[in-house]
């Protein structure tokens, strides 16, 4: 298979953290997944392919083994589907001389100025009237062209641009949208925009939650083309290795599973993010399908052992002075093992270990992430993921530069590596 091909295509389908979801159903029913519902009652059987959207941006699939899948333990993968960007606010249309532009709102931290210029999109979801009060009928929705763009201050209205000058998100984030012709209607145009795209009456449209995106595609660069230039690669990528791993999960024993989860970039903190109890209450559903009720909470914690992947900063040519002075994973040189003290990251001695000896059966390479000791960075979803269920986590990633710009840069060899890995992780038999 194509992989690099392959996951241009999906980033292309990803745009927003619900889009993304769509593309992995989609994936998943081509393999023939069965889809669950929380609120029905689940029978599964070994062999059993399952997935379940509790909310539109998370997913979480799993895969039975052939044979005693109730006394054996759980392997997951999990990374997340959301990327920094703009929300697009009510009411957004800002009429400017007949220029109309979007009024919106920051999501996540991205890196502003690498949004001006760039050919963009919109995508969401919107929902309409509906026949029961409570349950108005939701609409997903792509345009799947450049519809908005961003444009630069001319230098020479802007002396300083190159100084290093702060951008202001209310004014000059705002897309460009189109240019009105004499007596065209400004008033609700990207109501009605939607509208029509989505097949429905303008009036019966109730609220509409549409993101920002860059539109443009990934492509390989480099004089041997050994990297990876694309919009989203944090976390989508990861996001893409372990559809890939779980989709060619076959295993005798235990259960194999991935869990997506939404809203990473601004602190997890949702239903639908990694700091919630969603995840361990599907759990616990899964165990309770399995008959595995006559084991103690703590016995199946200590057997399930978790990989939280998300994109790990790669040494920077131009500023080797930001990394760690003896640990600076380099692009195309293996995935990173994140590391820190104050547990901004779960990895600890036995799961570092653990996945050392998994690249070593993979025969591929790894290397270990640490912050520069006087700038400190984020933190992700392993620490998260421990808090609610006791588990196994090491946190890793593929070393990546640009992170949260439009367009990022990873290593190629990185990346079929992680597919690589996480293959072999839901192969293991133990």
């Amino acid at each position: 298979m194509d992989y690099i091909s392959d996951f241009f295509g999906f980033i292309k389908k990803a745009t927003t953290s619900v889009q993304t979801v769509d593309a992995i159903r989609e994936r998943l029913d081509a393999e023939g997944f069965l889809e669950l519902e929380m609120n029905e009652l689940w029978t599964l059987n070994a062999s059993g392919k399952y997935y379940l959207t509790p909310y539109p941006s998370m997913l979480v699939g799993f895969t039975i083994g052939s044979g005693q899948f109730q006394t054996k333990g759980v392997k997951m993968i999990a990374a997340h589907t959301d990327n920094p960007g703009f929300r697009i606010k009510p009411n957004p249309e800002v009429n400017s001389e007949g220029m109309l532009t979007l009024n919106v709102e920051r999501y996540g931290g991205p890196i502003l100025n690498t949004w001006f210029d760039r050919p963009l999109s919109i995508a969401g979801r919107i929902a309409v009237k509906s026949d029961e009060v409570l349950k108005p009928k939701v609409i997903h929705l792509d345009f799947q062209r450049p519809i908005l763009i961003i444009p630069n201050l001319a230098i020479h209205m802007n002396r300083e641009v190159n100084k290093g000058v702060e951008i202001k998100v209310q004014k000059e984030m705002q897309p460009l949208l189109t240019q009105l012709i004499e007596d065209e209607i400004k008033d609700h145009y990207l109501l009605d925009l939607v509208a029509k795209e989505a097949g429905v009456d303008r009036e019966d449209i109730l609220d509409m939650d549409l993101n920002v995106y860059c539109s443009e595609e990934g492509m390989l660069v480099g004089s041997k083309e050994e990297f990876i230039s694309c919009p989203r690669i944090d976390d989508l990528s990861m996001v893409y290795a372990a559809m890939e791993a779980i989709v060619g999960s076959k295993h005798k024993d235990g259960i194999n599973m991935v869990a997506f989860m939404d809203n990473e970039e601004i602190g997890s903190m949702t239903r639908q993010g990694a700091d919630s109890m969603m995840l361990s209450s599907i759990l616990e559903r899964i165990h309770m399908s399995t008959e595995r009720r006559e084991q103690q909470s703590i016995s199946r914690a200590m057997n399930f052992f978790v990989i939280s992947a998300d994109c790990a900063h790669g040494l920077h040519p131009n500023y080797g002075e930001k990394s760690d002075i003896t640990n600076k994973p380099v692009m195309n040189k293996g995935m990173a093992i994140k590391i820190s003290c104050n547990r901004s990251y779960a990895s600890e001695v036995e799961t570092i270990a653990a996945f050392q000896q998994l690249c070593d059966k993979a025969n591929v390479k790894y290397q270990k992430f640490v912050n520069h000791s006087d700038q400190p960075g984020g933190t992700t979803l392993g620490p998260l993921l421990s808090k609610y269920v006791p588990v196994h986590v090491v946190d890793v990633g593929v070393p990546m530069l640009a992170m949260h710009s439009t367009r990022e840069l990873m290593g190629k060899q990185d990346f079929l590596d992680s597919i690589k890995i996480f293959n072999i992780f839901f192969q293991l038999e133990e």
